[in-house]
């Protein structure tokens, strides 16, 4: 069911927009992805029930004013190269790692696949630990899909996907914002 609820979300258009505009920093975008999804699905499964509902909401706020800002971000970098000395840079692979992993946290706490966790937690509390392995997998699965599928696409694609994909990010956190 996470798997399936994760196909398409706001979390994969994240990582997949991001994998286009740093296609040299493949492993650093799956990498900050899958590391915010577990960590999600972790304090999920673990901690059910202890999050107070009134955080959730401000939580899914905050994600939502983060993804405009991403989307935002990677709009505006459609088109211009990386330059051989960002590539080379540490610093930038780590801020890179850092922003993504907080903006697909965020965006990630509050979510209906956590909302199905949150669920499945509760009912199996002898089995909080599958319950985390089953949601940590199909999040990382539906992730390594996502990058694979968008790094096959045609050269000729790309800006257009990454135009789409950031104007989503951007409707989706207005979309979190007011609901």
């Amino acid at each position: 069911m996470v798997f399936i609820g994760e196909l398409g979300d706001k979390t994969q258009i994240t990582t997949g927009t991001g994998t286009l505009a740093n296609p040299s920093r493949v492993r650093i975008i799956f990498l900050s992805s899958s590391l915010a999804l577990i960590t999600v699905a972790g304090i999920t499964a673990f901690f059910a029930g202890l999050i107070p509902n009134e955080y959730i909401s401000f939580v899914v706020k905050m994600g939502g004013i983060a993804l405009i800002a991403y989307g935002i971000y990677l709009f505006n970098k459609i088109g211009k190269e990386e330059s051989a000395e960002e590539d080379s840079s540490e610093k930038s692979d780590w801020m890179i790692f850092f922003s993504h992993f907080a903006i697909v946290f965020i965006a990630e706490m509050g979510d209906k696949t956590q909302m199905f966790t949150l669920g499945s937690a509760l009912e199996n509390q002898t089995h909080i630990w599958i319950v985390f392995i089953a949601a940590s997998s199909a999040l990382v699965l539906v992730t390594a899909l996502t990058i694979f599928g968008v790094t096959k696409l045609p050269k000729h694609w790309i800006g257009k996907i990454q135009k789409i994909g950031s104007i989503l990010m951007m409707v989706y956190g207005i979309h979190m914002i007011i609901q």
